[in-house]
C-alpha cells in the first residue's frame, strides 16, 4: 500500500479505475433490492414507451446547489 503514495495522479487514477471495473464485475443485478428493480423497471417502461418526462440538468443541478 505504502507504493501506491509513489505512484503519479495519473498512474493512482489507473490504480482506482481498475478497482472500480473489478467491483462492479463482483455486482450483479441479483443483488439489487425487489423494489429498486421494480422502480428501474417501470422507468425503463416509461423511457420505451415515450412518456418519460425528464427535466434539464440545469434544473437538476440549480435545484441541489440550493441545498449546499
Amino acid at each position: 500500500m505504502s507504493d501506491l503514495h509513489k505512484l503519479s495522479v495519473k498512474d493512482k487514477i489507473k490504480v482506482v479505475q481498475a478497482l472500480w471495473d473489478d467491483i462492479a464485475k463482483e455486482q450483479s443485478i441479483e443483488n439489487i433490492p425487489v423494489e429498486h428493480k421494480r422502480i428501474l423497471d417501470q422507468r425503463i417502461k416509461l423511457i420505451k414507451s415515450g412518456n418519460a418526462q425528464f427535466k434539464p440538468w440545469a434544473e437538476v443541478q440549480n435545484k441541489y446547489q440550493k441545498l449546499i
